[in-house]
């Protein structure tokens, strides 16, 4: 080196650093160079396609939880809002998108672990480390859906009827149901593969020439109703009634519908769909069971008349 030369800068490591997970990694795209997120069916059993990324969600929450990430309030809430997704006939309709791919565990706990080391070095705020962290865990799954999955068709036949069967047996085995909640499940498959009813007989005459007279003048106050999905706008409300009164049109055609919107507090505003009135309450819990067999969910409530 020249006398009077300055001594050239250190070098650099150019050892990449690891146990964090790059923004294409967390947006579920492959990182250049590499083979992308693992979904591969072997890690969460014998699932295979949308299925296998549905229960992988359900495997990085509770693994998030168990880890320390989550706590159990939030993972119970997230889990519950989107217990249809694993038992569509007897929970409500999931969140739409959970059968998308997802970064794996691995690259999702080392984001938040990540962003927890950046909190406590004060190189992210407060609000920024909350405002995070809620995206990536509503973008695994959301405690209070946007807009929710339209209900499945429940199994026809004996073959669908016993996948149906196998699988749930696959997720009470992998931990991911409750003993009651697969009891639940397995008995609603039975009942949806029971031969239908015959048809009642039809009322008298005389009891037919009443029926209008009834229907002129439809007593005051709440009538008895159902309550068919909840949504985070009037429109997406209206749309629903009208998709879901087509796939069920033999029970629903006859009804009228309201939307009630309702305030939540922290978890926002919704607005509920409602399909009424009907003679009495019994009748409407008899029109949920029917829905809850075609994966419909429902659940006996009342509205204003008129």
């Amino acid at each position: 080196m020249p006398m009077g030369a300055a001594p050239p800068p250190p070098a650099v490591p150019t050892t990449p650093v690891t146990g964090a997970p790059t923004s294409s990694a967390m947006l579920g795209r492959p990182a250049p160079g590499g083979s992308g997120v693992e979904m591969s069916p072997a890690n969460i059993g014998k699932f295979i396609g949308g299925d296998s990324n549905v229960v992988s969600r359900f495997s990085t929450l509770r693994a998030l939880r168990d880890q320390g990430l989550l706590t159990e309030d939030e993972f119970n809430q997230r889990r519950q809002t989107n217990l249809g997704a694993l038992l569509p006939l007897t929970s409500p309709p999931p969140a739409a998108g959970l059968d998308r791919p997802v970064p794996n565990t691995e690259q999702i706990a080392g984001r938040l672990r990540m962003m927890g080391r950046a909190l406590e070095m004060r190189a992210m705020s407060v609000s920024e480390h909350s405002a995070e962290r809620n995206m990536i865990l509503d973008a695994l799954m959301p405690s209070a859906p946007v807009v929710v999955a339209h209900p499945e068709a429940p199994p026809k036949g004996l073959m669908e009827a016993a996948d149906a069967v196998r699988r749930l047996e696959q997720l009470r085995n992998g931990g991911y149901l409750t003993s009651d909640e697969y009891a639940r499940e397995r008995q609603a498959i039975e009942l949806a593969m029971r031969p239908a009813a015959p048809a009642a007989p039809k009322p008298a005459a005389a009891a037919n020439a009443a029926m209008p007279a009834k229907l002129e003048k439809a007593p005051a106050g709440p009538q008895p109703a159902v309550h068919l999905a909840s949504y985070r706008s009037l429109k997406q409300a209206e749309r629903g009634w009208t998709q879901i009164r087509r796939a069920h049109r033999n029970i629903l055609a006859d009804l009228s519908h309201k939307v009630d919107k309702v305030n939540l507090g922290r978890k926002g505003t919704y607005f509920r769909l409602k399909a009424g009135p009907f003679p009495s309450a019994k009748a409407a819990t008899d029109a949920c069971r029917q829905l809850k067999r075609r994966r419909q969910f429902c659940e006996p409530s009342t509205m204003d008349a008129g």
